[in-house]
């Protein structure tokens, strides 16, 4: 938690929350440890939305959880789901939920605030570490059933309310980022960026849409010109490191080619054998431009 002395919280497989505290605190590097109450499914999957500290020292944090079903490993082929049955035979029930837990008093709490299956919850950024209202996610089309990620939701954590904006049957939604609006310091002012893929014809578009209306659905689709395989991650930078030129994502994307093209020789052994698996006389044909 950037703000708050109680930064760090980690899960194990035992059902146990630990509390770190951060460098400033007073009580730097101490660590609390609680269980958490048992309901039948895991706690040791979750994907972490957000966490902060309330004026009595509890601990708030925001978390998807997966009821622990339908993961007997990870699939790596491509497509790795045909059908809605396929996908729902290997992926399991998500849900969001919020947990309280104070560093001297223990674990006070766990509530389900949606049952409804998401994934990839985010906040806006600048309220990271923060009390936040609003996040986002992407949402399964069919509520409480498994289902891919397809569309937007964005649920009000004050009023405990949602809405929701869902592309058509065949196009999917993957994780929503949030980017600020210039000059908006509002938490729910700036823009909603998702990639969404069309099964149909086996393209992406990145839709854009405001995080004040996402039921309003997109203010703006840019396709991209290549399909980007549905369920990729990504982030929204604003700076100048992120803006590169057409010419140098087109270099970096030959270099990746050039990589790839040449994938036998990864596994040659040779005396001049280099940790990275290629051969040192390689190297300078790898990356050459880059050394």
């Amino acid at each position: 938690l950037r703000f708050s002395s109680y930064p760090t919280t980690f899960f194990s497989d035992a059902k146990l929350v630990h509390i770190v505290a951060r460098p400033s605190n007073k009580r730097a590097g101490e660590i609390a440890t609680f269980q958490i109450p048992t309901d039948g499914a895991t706690d040791a999957n979750l994907q972490f939305v957000n966490a902060f500290e309330e004026q009595d020292g509890t601990v708030v944090f925001d978390a998807i959880r997966s009821d622990g079903s339908n993961m007997q490993g990870a699939n790596t082929r491509w497509p790795w789901a045909s059908s809605l049955g396929e996908y729902q035979s290997l992926s399991s029930k998500k849900s969001l939920w919020r947990y309280r837990v104070h560093p001297q008093n223990g674990f006070i709490s766990k509530d389900c605030i949606s049952n409804d299956q998401i994934y990839f919850g985010v906040i806006n950024s600048d309220f990271s570490g923060r009390p936040h209202r609003f996040m986002y996610a992407a949402a399964g089309a069919l509520g409480e059933d498994v289902a891919p990620p397809q569309g937007i939701t964005k649920y009000d954590l004050n009023s405990f309310t949602f809405e929701s904006w869902f592309p058509e049957s065949y196009e999917f939604c993957g994780e929503p980022m949030y980017a600020k609006r210039r000059g908006d310091e509002s938490e729910d002012g700036g823009y909603i960026l998702s990639v969404l893929y069309n099964g149909r014809d086996e393209f992406s578009e990145l839709v854009v849409l405001q995080a004040s209306n996402i039921g309003a659905g997109p203010i703006a689709r840019v396709p991209i010109g290549i399909a980007v395989p549905h369920g990729y991650h990504g982030c929204f930078a604003s700076n100048d490191d992120a803006n590169w030129t057409f010419e140098e994502i087109e270099r970096r994307a030959k270099l990746a080619d050039k990589m790839e093209t040449r994938g036998s020789m990864w596994n040659e052994v040779k005396s001049d054998f280099s940790g990275l698996g290629l051969r040192f006389d390689d190297m300078e044909e790898y990356f050459g431009d880059l050394m």
